[in-house]
């Protein structure tokens, strides 16, 4: 959720005050099955892995071999590449290797400058995004990643690999070793479709297509089930997170809001077995239908997902790109006329100010949202009396 946070608050900030923006992902050509086994000892030996650690790993990975058979003769082949797929350590080994290769990259005055640091790349597994303000910096940031992978056995797969930029970078080519990088309107990242208009449409259109896709694979047993609680429990373990997927870094508006609830709508009438149109011609209220399903509402469920998540990144102390996002406004530039459009912490601000209003607290002893979050209690006593955040009765623990 950390990198997701990081690259829509970017997009957020950069539309607001006009900067440029361009975000180079790459995809690399089978990057668990391809990085040298040496590279990986190496890695954990200079990032001052215990020896004996080392030694039990180049045992699990010494005489490893895969056997072939071609019209029937079987021949065996030593494998020195790859890490095993489905070890719980693999995503750690390959981790380690691309970061010892990536420490010799001299990126220093590369990427973005976010109060006096510069932010240049996200890497999540295999998943890795280039920041840069222009193409000409990516394209050479490209260069070095795509050497430096050539190290250790990586290749970068280029018909995979595209960018995006916001309307503040200018239009250039782009290209690595000949071959043009293509560029992209929206990329789903980390499961979720960003775009530079930071427009959440499309992504729900995904959570809605999610969510059936869902409901698809339980319907038979919601459907036969007469256990309320037990169809409830699964529509609420299963349909309301593919529904809400990422739902922490959302901006939601009015409208937005409105989809979610139609989508959901849609999957509960089909759970209860009740058309659109028999709940129009026997006058069923949405609220009668919910009494009668006892699922959670998914615009609640965003919301108190959305606070959580505020909490803890407000809380975060050890200087992750998260919390510096979160508190970033460019201190250079200044902010043209109008009204800008919805950001990522106009929920709280707006939540906190119908609070005070409703208290009668005067402005100057007013606390700030972002202040609020960064104590436990006090951000938990500010949601916890909301009954109407949870649909069974119980508040829940969102801090």
């Amino acid at each position: 959720m950390d990198h997701i946070h990081t690259i829509t608050r970017l997009i957020e900030v950069s539309r607001e005050y006009k900067q440029p923006l361009c975000l180079t992902f790459i995809d690399l050509k089978k990057a668990f099955d391809s990085v040298e086994t040496e590279a990986v000892i190496e890695a954990l030996d200079n990032q001052g892995v215990p020896t004996r650690y080392i030694m039990i790993l180049r045992e699990l990975y010494k005489d490893f071999t895969t056997r072939i058979s071609p019209f029937y003769n079987n021949i065996t082949i030593d494998v020195r590449r790859g890490v095993r797929q489905g070890d719980t350590i693999s995503p750690k080994l390959f981790t380690a290797t691309l970061q010892n290769v990536m420490r010799t990259l001299e990126w220093d005055e590369m990427g973005v400058k976010i109060d006096g640091r510069q932010l240049n790349h996200l890497r999540f597994a295999d998943d890795i995004v280039l920041i840069t303000p222009n193409i000409s910096q990516a394209e050479r940031m490209l260069t070095d990643f795509d050497n430096a992978c050539g190290k250790i056995g990586l290749q970068l797969n280029l018909t995979k690999t595209m960018f995006m930029r916001n309307g503040w970078v200018s239009n250039a080519p782009f290209t690595l070793n000949g071959t043009t990088i293509s560029e992209c309107s929206s990329y789903i990242y980390l499961g979720r479709e960003i775009n530079m208009m930071n427009d959440l449409a499309p992504e729900l259109s995904r959570r809605k297509r999610a969510a059936w896709g869902t409901f698809k694979s339980i319907e038979d047993v919601v459907k036969r089930t007469k256990n309320i609680r037990l169809r409830a429990h699964l529509f609420d373990s299963t349909i309301i997170p593919a529904l809400t997927y990422a739902a922490e870094t959302w901006s939601l508006r009015k409208q937005d809001e409105r989809s979610l609830a139609v989508i959901e709508r849609a999957v509960e009438r089909s759970m209860l077995g009740v058309s659109r149109i028999s709940q129009m011609r026997q006058r069923i209220r949405t609220s009668d239908l919910r009494q009668r399903s006892k699922i959670r509402d998914a615009v609640l469920h965003a919301r108190i997902s959305k606070i959580r998540w505020a909490g803890h990144v407000m809380r975060f102390n050890d200087n992750r790109w998260t919390r510096a996002v979160t508190d970033w406004i460019p201190r250079d530039v200044k902010r043209s006329k109008g009204r800008p459009l919805t950001r990522w912490s106009d929920f709280f601000t707006k939540a906190m100010e119908e609070r005070y209003d409703a208290q009668r607290i005067p402005r100057a002893r007013r606390t700030h949202w972002a202040t609020l979050a960064r104590d436990r209690e006090k951000w938990k006593s500010c949601w916890y009396p909301l009954e109407s955040l949870d649909d069974h009765g119980t508040t829940g623990d969102y801090r």
